[in-house]
């Protein structure tokens, strides 16, 4: 590898680094915005892909099934979710956004953001964003794999 490859891959992961930290100081300040923590917050994210268990959202989130709970029913007490009888199976419970207070409360928050980040990769051409989303996919990939490592 040469010393410019080596750099410029450097500075990529610094850059990689420096991502999380603003994504992790983001998730904060809008969880407090939203009268949150952030455990509640990335719950709200899972649920962003459709309906969810308490089992499904535990084994996501990395929380026993009693912090699921505890944060469950802070979001169902705040209005942001509700728990519905599964139609499919009667004794499952899912748990789901609620579209009104998610459009009036969340989506303001966030709206903003997703906004710069397509103006940010508008600039790209198709090719170019291939490239990223192939460049983002093996960066998650890879942190996944690390995250499975540490917990095993």
């Amino acid at each position: 590898m040469s010393s410019d490859r080596g750099a410029l891959i450097n500075a990529i992961t610094d850059l990689i680094q420096r991502t999380s930290v603003l994504t992790t100081k983001m998730s904060q300040t809008a969880a407090g915005l939203l009268g949150i923590n952030t455990t509640d917050l990335r719950c709200l994210q899972f649920l962003q892909a459709g309906p969810r268990t308490a089992g499904e959202l535990a084994r996501e989130t990395g929380l026993t099934t009693a912090s699921i709970t505890t944060a469950l029913d802070r979001l169902e007490a705040g209005g942001f979710v509700q728990r519905v009888r599964d139609t499919a199976d009667r004794r499952r419970v899912l748990v789901k956004l609620r579209p009104t207070h998610t459009r009036e409360h969340v989506a303001p928050v966030f709206t903003p953001l997703l906004k710069r980040w397509h103006a940010a990769l508008s600039d790209y051409d198709d090719d170019q964003l291939r490239l990223i989303a192939e460049a983002f996919t093996k960066i998650d990939d890879a942190l996944e794999a690390e995250l499975d490592e540490m917990v095993d």
